[in-house]
């Protein structure tokens, strides 16, 4: 999920597993539910988070969307775990 910290508006996707695809589609998602303007995304360590079969995709958005890892064991940090 991904909380929008200058509206509070909500994206979420729930999966039958996580996988690097299922992350592949979930940011296709936030792309499309943003059509303008820059995006950086705040995420854990996950390995899905930095699957190769995420680069081209980034590549693509290269200046458009930023992935932001989390310093390694630091949930307090992250907003959205709030939700869960």
């Amino acid at each position: 999920a991904t909380v929008d910290y200058a509206t509070g508006q909500i994206v979420w996707q729930e999966d039958e597993q996580y996988t690097a695809e299922t992350f592949l589609s979930f940011l296709e998602k936030i792309v499309t539910q943003y059509p303008a303007g820059q995006i950086a995304i705040v995420l854990d360590n996950a390995r899905i988070h930095h699957a190769k079969l995420l680069q081209p995709f980034l590549d693509k958005m290269k200046g458009r969307l930023e992935l932001v890892f989390l310093p390694p064991y630091s949930p307090h940090l992250n907003v959205v775990e709030g939700l869960w």
